[in-house]
C-alpha cells in the first residue's frame, strides 16, 4: 500500500480520536472536512472497484460529516459512537483502496 493512500484513513482516524477530548467548535468543523473528503475517496475508489454497499455507505458518511450543511446530533455521546462507527468502517476497508 502506497503512502499517498493511507493518509485517507489515517487522517480520519486520528482527527476523530483527538475530537473525543474537548475541543473547540473550530475543530469540529476542521474534522467534518477532513471525513468527507476522505469518505468520498473511498467512495470513488470502491466505485471503481464495484463495491456498491460501501459506495453507499461512504457516501452516507461524506453527508453526516459534511461541513456545508452540517447535521448536529446535539449530545456528544452520540458523535462519540458515531465516530468509532466510521473509524473502523474506514480501517476495515483500508485495504481496498
Amino acid at each position: 500500500m502506497n503512502i499517498d493512500k493511507n493518509i485517507f484513513w489515517i487522517a480520519p482516524l486520528i482527527i476523530m480520536g483527538i475530537g473525543l477530548l474537548p475541543m473547540p467548535y473550530g475543530y469540529y468543523n476542521l474534522s467534518r472536512i477532513v471525513v468527507s473528503v476522505c469518505a468520498i475517496y473511498f467512495a470513488v475508489n470502491l466505485f471503481k472497484k464495484e463495491d456498491i454497499v460501501f459506495v453507499w455507505i461512504f457516501g452516507f458518511i461524506a453527508i453526516l460529516y459534511n461541513p456545508i450543511i452540517p447535521i448536529h446530533l446535539n449530545e456528544k455521546e452520540i458523535w462519540i459512537i458515531v465516530n468509532i462507527v466510521t473509524g473502523l468502517i474506514f480501517f476495515s476497508k483500508k485495504s481496498s483502496i
